[in-house]
């Protein structure tokens, strides 16, 4: 599977890290992410911004680390290796059949 990382503007960047800046040292601030702190330089516009951000961040942070793929990316996996089943064609064309039946009459009556 195919990751790709996509740069945030720098009006973007900017309002998250001004949150980060407020609320370091004086809220509670919880983040999750599927990147490492390494993959941030190219997600954002700033690089002097991404590491003031990390280093307030992870000043008096506990860090969790899970090292595990994420929920969404196995269940979008096993939806491409194991697609739903579609309705049969059969019965699509039946519907529409029926339904241009029903047309032809209604315009035959008239």
């Amino acid at each position: 599977m195919i990751s790709a990382i996509v740069r945030k503007a720098q009006s973007e960047t900017s309002i998250l890290f001004e949150l980060i800046a407020e609320r370091y040292e004086h809220r509670s601030l919880i983040i999750t992410c599927d990147r490492s702190c390494a993959d941030w330089a190219s997600i954002f516009a700033d690089q002097t911004m991404t590491v003031a951000a990390i280093d307030r961040l992870v000043h008096h942070a506990t860090i969790l680390e899970f090292g595990s793929e994420g929920y969404r990316k196995r269940a979008a996996a096993a939806r491409t290796s194991n697609p739903p089943p579609q309705p049969a064609a059969e019965a699509t064309s039946r519907l529409l059949l029926a339904s241009r039946a029903s047309s032809a009459r209604a315009r035959s009556s008239t």
